[in-house]
């Protein structure tokens, strides 16, 4: 049953994938300029929600954040869900590594969604992606990222790069941590896109615990800001965890 399910939501994804930019990009050639921003945020939604449909899962969200002047907003990474997950509470834009912006289909709603790509390995690639960041939340645009750089298995939540910090060392913007569990556990490894998605697709279901902290204080430098944002998460994760657990108990 399980292959049978992992098929069936697979395919969904795909064909989801594929009709929403389809849709998308013909909706966009007809519109005004003035519009496009609107019809983006609308087709943005509605994938991303249709997506955790797909796949079963249940969102539970604890806390919430002032976002009306824009806000950094950082996260642990444990799956390639997390994505979803952010956007669909956070409905922001989205720091990715490069080589997404290449993969069929995905990279080309992603281009679409003004994700920020960088090349950790590429200075120039880092410090553009820092300037694009700076200019996002200066525009009062909400900027989802996941500091540690990959994905990691369990709770433990890994060093921040303090570069994602710089970016908005000087402005008064809020920088918002979230801690995400997962139940069952789930992990994006050193397989692939597709069997990661895969993987997740099998489950009957996945319970997805997003816990939003307070904002960080203002004057913290971009390596206190990764290290207090860190501390901050790892917390959040542990109560986002709790809940869970409380629930299956």
């Amino acid at each position: 049953m399980s292959r049978v399910r992992a098929v069936l939501r697979t395919g969904g994804f795909l064909g989801l994938s594929a009709a929403t930019l389809a849709a998308y990009e013909a909706q966009r050639a007809l519109s005004s300029t003035d519009s496009h921003a609107e019809l983006l945020a609308r087709y943005r939604d509605r994938f991303t929600d249709g997506v955790l449909r797909l796949f079963g899962t249940e969102l539970l969200v604890h806390g919430e954040a002032d976002l009306n002047r824009g806000a950094l907003v950082v996260a642990n990474h444990q799956s390639a869900l997390d994505i979803g997950v952010m956007l669909s509470v956070f409905r922001g834009v989205l720091v990715s590594r490069h080589d997404v912006a290449e993969w069929p289909l995905l990279g080309r709603l992603a281009k679409h969604g003004n994700t920020i790509f960088v090349d950790r390995a590429d200075r120039r690639s880092g410090a553009a992606a820092l300037r694009e960041i700076r200019r996002r939340v200066k525009e009062r645009r909400v900027v989802v990222a996941f500091p540690e750089g990959g994905t990691f298995p369990g709770d433990s939540v890994h060093p921040f790069h303090p570069g994602t910090f710089a970016a908005v060392g000087s402005l008064s913007v809020p920088i918002i941590p979230v801690g995400i569990a997962y139940s069952p556990a789930v992990h994006y490894g050193k397989e692939s896109f597709a069997e990661h998605m895969a993987k997740v697709a099998a489950r009957p279901a996945t319970r997805i615990a997003v816990h939003i902290g307070d904002a960080l204080p203002g004057e913290l430098d971009a390596r206190s800001a990764a290290q207090t944002a860190r501390s901050r998460v790892e917390r959040l994760v542990q109560g986002a965890r709790a809940a869970l657990d409380g629930l299956s108990g």
